[in-house]
């Protein structure tokens, strides 16, 4: 198979010179003695994706077709990353399985579906042949896969290269030589620097140091651009990504459709499929700058961005719901939220569902930490339901952790009468009437081998993989059961999340916490996360136009009799309507045609749309209703 040498080919070539050995590597990938798996590693802006796209230039000329996928624009789950095979023309399903070369670049979006990838999804595609690129080195698991032959750390170009790339931006002589003292032949810094050094006339430092030259460099880039251009960026900096609605919605509508142009044509924006999205290490950048300077801008930036999501929310494709729930998580300033989802650090612990083998270390973890009940209780489990187990292995492939945890659904009503913890999850799942598990998980219990249920990067790994569960089971799963013995380690932060303690049971082995998402599931939890941070007041709106009751921003149809009451009760500003008001309002007749309790029925039914702010209709005995919001 023969290929071109890489600088002589493309336009990309010049912000690939020194580059020719990686190339040489990935290339042999699509050769049949090849490796089956590569990982390209390195800092942001170190070139990985002009890499990747150069890779696949190559082999479309030699007739070789290597699929590109993006991991920032695919739901972390075993269902995304399937579906955006099958849009890439690959179908897992097919006779012999996938085979062909997949790109996965900004792998770090995908921690969450780590493991399945790699335990799952190349074993059982032996033709498949993946490139996962990421900021770090691979997870020490990926080594002992078999066929992994190929693990490229992207460094610094050498001098000469990186003169190459700062003439390939109009910058040489005696500018470019002081530029490569700091830059250090980091592509993305050099870029910047050219770009900065044309607006800045030769007054960029000489000291600036190594560790903070990108940032530093985009604030150079910040300050030399237009007003319009340089607000754009910050307000593209609060955002993951950036559409043209958003757009206007963050800057104004005024010539929102140029201003997008322009910034698709800024050298710090990637344009995408979705929208345009800032270069990770310069959104960084600027979003740090903006949030010290003008942290009541930068709150403003994500209120507008906030109003435009919640706005489309119920016009958001099944398709497109990961993109509309990521952006929604990006606005979530909460690390604990940030860091479930979207994962900053390389996770150095293997999460897989339990094998038999796995049994005897499963049960030594639950004996060591609950007993010879807790043994029991994980040997119940493992009878009955042995899916419901994933263990946790460290770099030498040893258990040390695990999790059980299941839709009930999933269980015999033995069983779970059986285990006195889900016996009791399920009569509160059902209201206290007969088991009749709904959508809802059971964590029954996490432990790890050193530490049991207390935090640990053991407990890390686990909840990592239960978030990927999470987005699995949206928009469906309703509520999340788990059990713990001491709640309070876990209390700040459940709370803020918005877990409750429930099914007090002193007789119960362990305490229960419980979040319920409400009927939106996950999205509309994270909603609620996101309007508490912004200091956004809940609100009960009516809309008269499409008859709508609007709570927190969820849109919910109202029949014409609730409607009717309902508008009532709005236009009162707050005041006590009778009985009989409502009455004519709604029927427009008086009580004696009608049945005598049709009122309490129309309020109860709007309590129930009202959900959680269901306290906002009130009951005033002896004298009406009234809507307190």
């Amino acid at each position: 198979m023969n290929f071109e040498r890489a600088q002589d080919v493309t336009p990309q070539a010049v912000q690939l010179a020194g580059r020719e050995a990686e190339l040489a590597t990935l290339l042999s990938l699509l050769g049949p003695d090849g490796p089956r798996i590569a990982h390209v590693h390195g800092v942001p802006g170190i070139g990985k994706t002009s890499l990747l796209r150069e890779l696949a230039a190559r082999a479309s000329r030699a007739g070789i077709e290597v699929r590109l996928l993006d991991c920032r624009a695919i739901e972390p789950t075993e269902h995304g990353m399937l579906q955006a095979l099958a849009a890439a023309g690959m179908d897992h399903r097919a006779q012999g399985g996938l085979s062909g070369t997949v790109c996965l670049d900004n792998y770090d979006s995908f921690l969450l579906l780590d493991a399945w990838i790699r335990d799952q999804l190349s074993p059982r595609h032996g033709s498949l042949r993946l490139v996962l690129c990421s900021r770090r080195a691979p997870n020490p698991a990926w080594l002992a896969t078999e066929g992994l032959q190929a693990s490229l750390r992207l460094r610094e170009l050498d001098p000469a290269s990186a003169r190459l790339v700062l003439e390939g931006v109009g910058i040489s002589g005696e500018e470019a030589e002081r530029i490569l003292e700091f830059a250090r032949g980091h592509p993305l810094a050099l870029r910047l620097a050219g770009a900065a050094a044309r607006h800045h006339r030769g007054e960029l430092p000489d000291d600036l140091a190594l560790h903070e030259v990108v940032h530093q460099l985009s604030g150079y880039f910040l300050d030399g651009s237009d007003a319009d251009l340089r607000a754009a960026l910050e307000a593209m900096s609060t955002v993951r990504r950036l559409t043209i609605p958003l757009l206007s919605a963050l800057c104004g509508e005024t010539a929102a459709g140029r201003l997008y142009e322009r910034l698709a044509g800024a050298p710090v924006v990637e344009t995408r499929k979705d929208g345009l999205v800032l270069h990770p290490a310069v959104h960084e950048a600027i979003a740090q700058r903006l949030r010290a300077s003008d942290p009541a801008r930068f709150t403003a930036y994500r209120r507008a961005a906030w109003r435009e999501l919640e706005r489309t929310a119920d016009g958001v494709a099944a398709s497109d719901l990961w993109r509309y729930t990521a952006d929604v998580i990006h606005l979530v300033d909460n690390p604990i939220v940030r860091e479930a989802f979207f994962p900053s650090a390389q996770q150095q612990l293997a999460i897989e569902r339990a094998r038999p083998a796995d049994r005897g270390a499963v049960l030594h973890i639950a004996e060591t930490h609950d007993g010879s009940a807790g043994r029991a209780m994980a040997e119940h489990w493992w009878s009955e339901l042995p899916t419901a187990f994933h263990v946790v292995h460290d770099a030498e492939r040893r258990v040390v952790g695990c999790y059980i945890m299941f839709d009930p659904a999933a269980a015999s009503t033995g069983a779970l009468s059986t285990d006195p913890m889900t016996r009791a999850w399920a009569e509160h799942l059902s209201g206290g009437d007969a088991i009749e598990p709904r959508k809802a998980l059971f964590l029954r219990r996490w432990l790890g081998l050193e530490a049991g249920e207390a935090p640990s990067p053991v407990q890390a790994a686990c909840w990592l993989d239960v978030k990927r569960a999470y987005l699995e089971l949206r928009p469906s799963l309703q509520r999340v059961y788990l059990a713990v013995s001491d709640l309070r380690p876990f209390a700040p932060a459940a709370q803020e999340l918005g877990f409750e303690v429930a099914c007090a049971d002193a007789s119960l082995p362990h305490a229960t916490a419980m979040l319920e998402f409400g009927p939106g599931s996950v999205d509309a939890w994270l909603r609620r996360l996101v309007r508490r941070e912004l200091r956004l007041h809940d609100t009960v709106e009516l809309d008269e136009a499409t008859h709508e009751l609007v709570v927190d921003g969820t849109r919910t149809p109202l029949t014409q009799l609730e409607f009717g009451v309902m508008r009532t009760l709005v236009r009162a500003r707050g005041g006590i309507v009778g009985r009989e008001l409502l009455l004519d309002a709604a029927w427009g007749r008086k009580q004696d045609a009608v049945g005598s309790n049709v009122v309490e029925v129309v309020v109860l039914a709007l309590r129930k749309k009202l959900g959680a702010r269901a306290g906002a209709l009130a009951t005033v005995r002896g004298s009406g209703y009234r809507l307190l919001a």
